[in-house]
């Protein structure tokens, strides 16, 4: 009897996996050996049983478990997989397209980031909540919680599923599901598995295979316009077009908008990683031409995703931007003409 309950175990834990790497229909898009991430740590999970599926144990921390690294290398191997590090212990030598939440988790980081659950405290000025937060803009049905931390996904976070409110549920799945082409149709399906509900498209755009590191003018990352829809989720009031005044975008930077092809503006003309623009229509490959007129500001323009060395998450430090200054940095490089 005993013999025949282990035979069932090994046939139920073994076919997903083969289905999975040998289905023409779903790819792994995430390889190697499954204890390179789901047993990572000790207790990382429990063996599977006839009664319950796998109980995945440390799973509020799984996500920072395998994206944080104790150097300065912001990629690193799990299982021959690369894997992109947005948690340095060690000061980033190179950033990714994100940021690190190396900052944001120093001492007095508040304003360098975002306060994620796991890599430090609660945010000490707006207690949980996201500035600039409008529930008429956030299409998920629970809404942000601010009784609860920020998380890297579910309903209070920013990536799977925000209709579901546990992170580890929210993005269940995406790592394994075919990711290609980035239509914003599933989770994995979305750029960066940003997809916020089932009922809306998600995030589109070219992925960069290293994360922007040691990036260049022509190999990038490339937005499209549905970041900044995506980001009004949880800062809506920041993105509203229909405020005057101080409450309104144009008091801000006009996100969305096209960057002016005239003027001081048609100057930015080679592509900046220090400030991104989003396509009108997505190229086939990176691009190093900026087109003004077509292509936007966006908010990642100005602000890393993730956190910064900079307030308010800001890519380059403002209080040391001078106008006239030689070499165009920071605010300069769309405002050419200062």
């Amino acid at each position: 009897m005993q013999k025949k309950k282990r035979l069932i175990i090994n046939i139920l834990f073994l076919c997903p996996l083969f289905i999975i790497l040998y289905s023409g229909i779903c790819i792994a898009e995430v390889g190697g050996d499954c204890d390179s991430c789901h047993a990572l740590y000790p207790g990382m999970t429990e063996k599977p049983s006839l009664v319950k599926p796998f109980t995945y144990v440390n799973r509020e921390v799984f996500c920072i478990n395998c994206h944080s690294h104790n150097t300065s290398d912001t990629i690193k191997i799990i299982g021959g997989n690369k894997v992109p590090v947005v948690f340095n212990n060690i000061k980033p030598v190179y950033p990714l397209a994100g940021g690190n939440f190396h900052y944001v988790a120093k001492d007095f980081g508040d304003r360098k980031g975002h306060n994620v659950s796991g890599i430090t405290s609660i945010d000490s000025k707006f207690r949980g909540y996201p500035p600039g937060y409008n529930r008429s803009f956030d299409p998920s049905n629970k809404g942000y919680n601010p009784g609860k931390p920020l998380a890297c996904a579910g309903s209070n976070g920013c990536h799977g599923n925000r209709d579901i409110e546990d992170p580890f549920e929210a993005i269940y799945g995406a790592h394994h599901a075919v990711d290609k082409p980035v239509d914003g149709s599933t989770t994995a399906r979305s750029y960066r598995y940003l997809k916020n509900t089932d009922r809306v498209k998600g995030v589109t755009g070219l992925e960069d295979s290293e994360w922007n590191w040691n990036g260049t003018s022509s190999r990038h990352n490339e937005y499209s316009s549905s970041v900044d829809v995506f980001c009004e989720s949880c800062h809506g009031d920041f993105h509203n077009k229909n405020k005057k005044g101080k409450n309104g975008s144009w008091f801000r930077h006009p996100t969305g908008m096209p960057l002016p092809d005239k003027g001081e503006y048609a100057a930015y003309s080679i592509y900046n990683l220090d400030a991104p623009v989003s396509r009108e229509s997505l190229p086939l490959k990176p691009s190093d031409v900026v087109m003004g007129g077509k292509d936007a500001v966006t908010c990642l323009s100005c602000h890393a995703a993730h956190s910064s060395p900079y307030d308010s998450a800001l890519r380059w430090d403002y209080d040391n931007i001078f106008t006239g200054e030689e070499g165009k940095s920071g605010c300069l490089i769309c405002h050419t003409g200062k």
